[in-house]
């Protein structure tokens, strides 16, 4: 496991202990994920140790080098708060990485990317492209599909 994923894991596991304390449902839920994670030795080594004296998660988030990652985290913590109830505290932590997470952003950047694709996405020949130009059927589908966009 790469570390930005590591560091990913590292920090959804010390927020279990956002509210003082590992409950029942959180520790099953670390417990299945030590299970299935592709972890080396040392990587639960360092876990198992975070288990008993959390990191904070604010330095582990510049660790989380990879969006798509810091974005996992935040789809984790609030699975995680949901599991036994979510403190105030857990809310202010969760406010907290969500703006960090979202800080990175380029929100402009992003949008102009997503409405450039939407609107490639609309584009006749995409739309009504023949995948399997040797079926006649597809063709018929696709050029009859056309026209009645047209109409």
């Amino acid at each position: 496991m790469d570390d930005s994923k590591f560091n990913l894991w590292r920090a959804t596991f010390s927020f279990c202990f956002v509210d003082g304390f590992l409950s029942p449902e959180e520790s099953a839920y670390v417990s299945d994920k030590l299970k299935i994670l592709p972890l080396t030795e040392d990587q639960k080594k360092t876990l198992m140790s975070d288990l008993n004296s959390p990191p904070n998660i604010d330095k582990l988030l510049p660790l989380i080098t990879k969006p798509a990652d810091r974005g996992f985290l935040i789809n984790h913590i609030r699975l995680l708060a949901k599991i036994d109830n979510l403190t105030d505290g857990e809310k202010a932590k969760i406010k907290v990485l969500e703006e960090s997470v979202l800080s990175r952003v380029n929100l402009k950047e992003l949008n102009d990317a997503i409405e450039a694709n939407e609107q490639m996405s609309y584009h006749d020949e995409e739309v009504f492209r023949v995948h399997n130009k040797n079926l006649y059927s597809e063709r018929v589908i696709k050029n009859l599909m056309k026209a009645l966009d047209r109409l």
